[in-house]
């Protein structure tokens, strides 16, 4: 390798080194905000009474309980039309 050649593959290798440098920083930038955003995030479901580790079985608790109160409006509504019927047929 000649002196030239030395110096350019220095220079390639501090540029390659510049590049890596900057996505590195703006990758570590990028985990920083996604971070600030988990934390807001676990901030907001413990406001609204929730545990963030226990967020799926709660979820699924007030689905079956929203099915449970679906299913029972329905027979009081099946109910209530039956009894109209009943009114209109006398």
């Amino acid at each position: 390798m000649t002196p030239d050649d030395i110096r350019r593959k220095i220079e390639e290798l501090q540029t390659r080194h510049a590049a890596v440098t900057a996505k590195k920083n703006g990758l570590g930038g990028q985990l920083q905000a996604k971070k600030e955003e988990l934390a807001a995030l676990i901030t907001e479901i413990r406001a609204a009474g929730y545990d963030p580790k226990k967020l799926v079985a709660e979820k699924d608790k007030a689905q079956q309980e929203l099915e449970t109160m679906i299913i029972n409006f329905e027979k009081d509504l099946t109910e209530v039309e039956r009894a109209l019927s009943a009114y209109d047929k006398k």
